[in-house]
């Protein structure tokens, strides 16, 4: 199969996705949550079930807002309301609302999180998805001396092709940038270039049997086509245990691990595509223009010499 034959129709799908995306995210307001954007959470076990939409609706007719209400892993009956900041006298009037609808509800834990605290979270998490990527640039550097450091080099922009479509994901769906927004990134990276190493590593290994004359793109269809089916089986195993996780969170409201599994079922979709059909037809045309300055150097030097002469 000829993966590099459409390698400009898969490049550009990327990029109406990716710029689309964090477009029309940018425009119509990303989703940030309490942890980004400061807020109030109030903490309190109810010690009865509750519905979701009827704690939501007390909160509501209170502070006019449109709280994010979620069960805790706790208890069944322990809920978590996360809403914009609000007053000292409106979060009473939410406890008083709650206290009268479940008397026998724990005294609650009420906390405000300032904006200021997002932004140092926010510096953080960019920390270290930048230290992340570096550090495996110069893993891949180190490892594919036989590719030269146009693998590296490929095998990054690969990793920043995930990160900034899952950004566009989360621009176009709306979903809420919180610490589960960092772990999606930082885990899809990490599976992506485990996926982009396995098929380099093939590439690299080929590039040893064959002999000079080879087309070098028929090499890397070829490595392609060799790990196939073991990136598409890991791919598969790993989806069905996270969507087993997305419909027990769904069925348990739990609105965490909802934020957490849904993304990166996409982001793992995401880093295979990527593997596949992004990071080697990146790899094989910024080697190809490479060998072409490279030429071009070489011919210009010869030129001299025999003007030289």
């Amino acid at each position: 199969m000829d993966f590099l034959k459409h390698r400009y129709l898969f490049i550009i799908f990327s990029l109406v996705i990716i710029i689309g995306g964090i477009t029309y995210g940018l425009i119509t307001g990303y989703e940030y949550d309490i942890d980004f954007k400061g807020g109030t959470k109030i903490e309190v076990d109810l010690k009865e079930n509750f519905d979701n939409n009827e704690i939501a609706s007390i909160v509501s007719n209170i502070t006019g807002q449109n709280p994010l209400v979620q069960k805790l892993s706790s208890g069944d009956s322990t809920v978590s309301i996360t809403s914009d900041v609000m007053s000292e006298e409106q979060s009473q009037k939410v406890v008083d609302a709650l206290k009268e609808r479940y008397p026998n509800m724990d005294e609650p834990s009420t906390r405000n999180v300032q904006p200021s605290y997002g932004k140092e979270l926010l510096e953080s998490a960019l920390l270290a998805v930048v230290v992340a990527i570096i550090i495996i640039l110069l893993y891949i550097t180190i490892r594919f001396k036989v590719l030269g450091f146009t693998a590296a080099v490929t095998a990054t922009l690969s990793l920043l092709h995930d990160a900034l479509f899952i950004i566009a994901i989360y621009g176009i769906f709306k979903l809420p940038i919180n610490t589960s927004f960092v772990a999606v990134i930082l885990t899809i990276i990490g599976y992506s270039i485990n996926d982009t190493i396995i098929i380099y590593d093939r590439i690299r290994e080929n590039n040893r049997k064959v002999v000079k004359a080879t087309d070098e793109k028929d090499i890397i269809n070829q490595s392609i086509s060799q790990t196939m089916r073991r990136t598409v089986y890991t791919s598969l195993t790993t989806i069905i245990v996270i969507l087993i996780v997305y419909i027990f969170a769904l069925i348990n409201h739990q609105q965490v691990l909802i934020e957490f599994s849904l993304p990166l079922t996409i982001g793992i979709l995401v880093g295979t595509y990527s593997s596949i059909f992004i990071a080697s037809s990146l790899w094989y045309m910024l080697d190809g223009v490479v060998a072409k300055i490279s030429s071009n150097k070489k011919d210009k030097k010869k030129g001299s010499k025999n003007k030289k002469k």
